[in-house]
């Protein structure tokens, strides 16, 4: 690769080209296989159809897919002729589908064939925005497969700087309006360096990922890190619910597990697990997206014998930017910062903080993003001085172990005494018959903090008997001020699309019922 061209693609696909690697496979799904030649030539054809449709360098293509073939290679062949595909996921509102389109000034759309509103609201929103679907074509809305298996490949790849924008994230909007965050063919190029080499991954891996494309990090994991490596992924288009994970476990045999805490506590529910779950080809099951609780993850380790690795990463830094060595976690450890990346804990003042005290993230590194799009004030808020400023809390000790207490909002303040929710929930989990729990602060009727814990109980014998044994275990184990005052049992906690627990919803549902 030239100095002048740092194309994301060319080191992520072309380069597999020259050597055996070419047919080794790339991606799988249990309809078909491709291996590294085939999805090089289904990129060209692609590229060549995007092209033709008037996507040009610098527009942006919105892709509104499941996971797929089709999905990956359209997002490849966009980076290719220079564009920004922008994953957004099908299981979006109409409405907020149609807010990434419009906020990224999409000039193209490609989406499922089941997506029909979708279709019909774009083309009466955004006239001059060209749609494609991924089967059942019309004339208004032609199959992108279709058209792209009879199209001449294009070999040639669109020049661009490490400056030149490669892809588009938009965040989960759990704090306001998502928000889109760019990243650059410098950013993804770096990736190799950092979260990959401390995964030492070869071309031998095979990866599975519940988390899905259109987020940091499961297009992490599903594109970039095993096209990094010349690996491959397991590619799966629906929700991944326990049963289904332990259908593509015995079925491809990863070598890499990539998880969220929820989905891992309800694998531990399947009947008869450890025996159920053939997960002796995982040389390392990760854990990221959300906080991962000591007991949870003891849970895994003794119980299903994982190899765990607990990450902490963001939109706004690609990947995991914290993360525990491979063979060596500790339950509720995050880590230490990855190859090329460096961070600092901040008080209220934003000074850096000794070790033992706790407060806000900030980190920088090679592969953060440096703006989101069309939003200056939040840009200038988060992106300073090469530093992105999250919205994680976390405390390194005196030994140089990180550990994540939560996010900003699970910060309550009750009796002017600053409390981290997940002190709760620690005490909480580790009641017999509690498989999972969350615990918010809610404004009362004099609108001071409530705490409330919403658990999930191992049975129907222990959903009964929940309230009593977790007021019984937090007199024991909490002083008053962090006692919740509101203790219910629900079948399951709620999610969001990224399979994470949503507190924003817990929060809701809890004000609704005191109205």
């Amino acid at each position: 690769m030239s100095a002048a061209d740092h194309n994301a693609v060319r080191w992520y696909l072309d380069r597999h080209l020259d050597g055996p690697g070419a047919d080794a496979p790339c991606l799988l799904t249990e309809r078909e296989e491709l291996d590294y030649r085939a999805l090089h030539a289904l990129v060209c054809r692609t590229a060549r159809v995007l092209t033709d449709g008037g996507v040009a360098p610098g527009d942006r293509l919105v892709v509104v897919l499941p996971d797929c073939v089709t999905s990956v290679a359209a997002i490849l062949a966009a980076m290719r002729i220079g564009a920004v595909p922008v994953p957004m996921s099908p299981l979006l509102t109409l409405d907020e589908q149609c807010y990434v389109i419009e906020d990224s000034g999409a000039r193209a759309v490609l989406l499922d064939e089941g997506r029909g509103a979708l279709a019909a609201e774009a083309a009466s929103r955004f006239p001059g925005t060209a749609l494609w679907s991924r089967t059942g074509g019309t004339p208004t809305v032609p199959a992108l497969p279709e058209l792209a298996a009879h199209a001449e490949e294009l070999a040639q790849i669109t020049p661009r700087t490490a400056q030149d924008p490669a892809l588009m994230q938009y965040t989960s909007g759990s704090t306001g309006r998502p928000k889109g965050v760019v990243h650059l063919h410098g950013a993804l190029l770096a990736l190799p360096e950092g979260f990959a080499r401390h995964l030492r991954l070869t071309a031998a891996d095979r990866i599975l990922s519940t988390a899905k494309l259109p987020f940091g990090y499961g297009f992490g994991n599903s594109v970039l890190l095993p096209l990094s490596a010349g690996a491959s992924a397991v590619l799966h288009p629906g929700r991944t619910d326990p049963f289904t994970v332990s259908r593509l476990l015995t079925r491809f045999r990863p070598s890499l597990l990539f998880s969220v805490p929820t989905l891992y506590a309800a694998l531990l529910a399947l009947p008869d697990a450890a025996d159920r779950l053939q997960l002796s080809s995982v040389r390392i099951a990760v854990s990221s997206g959300e906080h991962l609780g000591e007991a949870l993850g003891t849970r895994l380790t003794e119980e299903l014998g994982l190899p765990l690795m607990n990450a902490l990463g963001s939109t706004e830094c690609l990947h995991s930017f914290l993360a525990t060595a491979p063979g060596a976690y500790r339950p509720g450890a995050s880590g230490a910062p990855v190859p090329g990346f460096q961070a600092e804990i901040l008080d209220e003042d934003e000074r850096p903080l000794p070790p033992g005290e706790w407060g806000r993230l900030r980190v920088r590194g090679p592969g953060v993003a440096t703006r989101y799009w069309n939003r200056p004030e939040r840009t200038a808020e988060t992106f300073r001085d090469g530093w992105v400023y999250t919205e994680d809390v976390m405390r390194r000790d005196p030994d140089g172990s990180w550990h994540h207490l939560g996010r900003t909002d699970s910060v309550l303040n009750v009796g002017g005494m600053k409390i981290i929710t997940a002190e709760i929930e620690e005490v909480l989990l580790k009641v017999p018959g509690v498989r999972a729990c969350a615990v918010v602060g809610v404004p009362d009727a004099h609108e001071l903090t409530r705490i409330v814990a919403y658990l999930v109980a191992d049975s129907p014998e222990d959903e009964l008997a929940l309230p009593e044994r977790v007021f019984a275990a937090a007199r024991a184990g909490l002083p008053a001020f962090k006692r919740p005052g509101t203790v219910r049992t629900v079948p399951e906690l709620p999610t969001t699309s990224t399979g994470k627990t949503s507190r924003h919803l817990i929060r809701r549902t809890e004000s609704e019922r005191a109205r």
